[in-house]
């Protein structure tokens, strides 16, 4: 089988099974062997965590080019177009070479099949993609790799990084990772590997010592974010700006208490790296300058973006309990009298948490739904509401008509990236 489009491409990866029931990842590693194993041919940060990842490797990314280095990044799902998942030096992997690698990979299927190993799954297929054509780029200085789900089982965990990075823990894919916790930290931590230092932004002391516990039995050093040395000098819609650990201001961007927590586990991955580094041929080291310029020009697209000043709307691809905790947390101490959501969620989340959260914030909510099957039905969403003014818009495209010709001083869509990536076209042509 091969393809002729980098479409027709997209259309069969988009259409393949999700998830396998697997207990290793001998399977991709197999993969991998068929090809001369990319994964062992340039330098990489591992990043999971239940919220945050894709900012935290955004800010890396921002950093390490600023230094002037070649960064990759591979990351997921994607707001805008496919491409966005895999990126090297300032752009988007193009069709054509999506379709190259995309072929590469179809080749060695009869192989595959002959060795008794199941075919890849999606993420299988987009990871080996991805680590292939990595491979290959000569002057790749550093990828930042993105956990898909979990860590110990996830098809990117055949790297051995330079750096491993939990952003934090709570309840997201639980029939893929368990019902608690500790056993969905304990899916995460799968990704430290022998004598790699681990940096992560967790905070709830028993989570901690489950790291403590795995690095002790890795070798590997633990680092974790000190936010008691954190000064939040400004956090609105505008900006934030931030004092950690006795270093100058900061000022990011990117929107909401949760970033500034990023940001803070991303100076700690970069000055733990500046360490790591120093025995490299090429130098890694990163000024504060720098570090504080790469901060600040990072952006990151459906993290509470504005997307039109009238009226004013923002968009936030939130899909998770620990995701609108954040949000929701941010957005009850903005000053606006009147606050609307715009909202779909997928099937398969916490929808009674989350509609509950939700109810609390916002002074009116307007239900609607994604075009993906996944999509929870709008109905069942307005069921669960307690709010006094809800809505059900069935179509996207009337949602934005709606509140555009109905006018609050703020509003927000939320609840799932896929909605965002439905949304967010129309407003960036307008």
């Amino acid at each position: 089988m091969q393809f002729s489009t980098a479409k027709d491409l997209i259309n069969w990866i988009e259409k393949e099974k999700r998830f396998t029931n697997t207990t290793s990842i001998e399977r991709m590693k197999f993969y991998a062997n068929l090809f001369g194993n990319p994964e062992k041919k340039f330098k990489s940060i591992h990043v999971t965590g239940t919220n945050g990842k894709g900012s935290t490797v955004a800010f890396l990314r921002n950093i390490y080019e600023t230094k002037g280095l070649k960064v990759a990044t591979f990351t997921s799902p994607y707001v805008t177009n496919f491409n966005e998942r895999i990126y090297y030096n300032k752009k988007n992997i193009s069709d054509d070479d999506l379709l190259k690698y995309g072929n590469l990979i179809l080749a060695k299927y009869p192989l595959i099949e002959q060795s008794g190993y199941e075919l890849p799954v999606f993420f299988d297929f987009i990871t080996l993609l991805a680590f292939l054509y990595f491979a290959d780029q000569k002057d790749l200085d550093l990828a930042v790799i993105e956990v898909g789900i979990g860590g110990r089982l996830d098809a990117t965990n055949i790297i051995t990084p330079i750096a491993s990075v939990i952003t934090n823990v709570s309840y997201d894919h639980m029939k893929q990772l368990g019902n608690s916790l500790d056993l969905i930290l304990k899916e995460k931590l799968g990704i430290v590997k022998e004598g790699v230092p681990l940096i992560t932004s967790i905070k709830d002391q028993n989570l901690i010592e489950l790291c403590k516990k795995e690095c002790e039995q890795k070798h590997s050093k633990l680092i974790v974010c000190d936010f008691s040395k954190l000064i939040i000098k400004k956090a609105d819609l505008e900006k934030s700006i931030f004092i950690y650990q006795g270093n100058s201001e900061v000022e990011i961007s990117l929107i909401g208490l949760h970033q500034i927590e990023n940001a803070c586990l991303v100076m700690e991955v970069v000055k733990e790296c500046n360490n790591i580094t120093k025995s490299f041929k090429r130098s890694f080291e990163v000024s504060n300058e720098i570090l504080y310029e790469g901060l600040k020009k990072t952006k990151w697209p459906g993290r509470l973006e504005k997307v039109a000043d009238d009226p004013l709307i923002y968009l936030d691809g939130g899909h998770n309990i620990g995701c609108l905790e954040q949000i929701c947390q941010f957005v009850s101490k903005l000053n606006y009298k009147y606050k609307r959501a715009i909202v779909a969620i997928s099937m398969d989340k916490n929808i009674e948490e989350m509609v509950n959260l939700l109810d609390n914030t916002f002074d009116e909510i307007i239900f609607t739904h994604y075009s993906l099957a996944r999509s929870a039905k709008s109905t069942n969403l307005f069921e669960l509401s307690k709010c006094k003014n809800k809505f059900i818009i069935d179509d996207v495209k009337d949602c934005i008509a709606y509140v555009n010709n109905n006018k609050v001083e703020f509003s927000l869509f939320i609840g799932s990236l896929y909605l965002i990536s439905e949304v967010r076209p129309y407003f960036l042509k307008n």
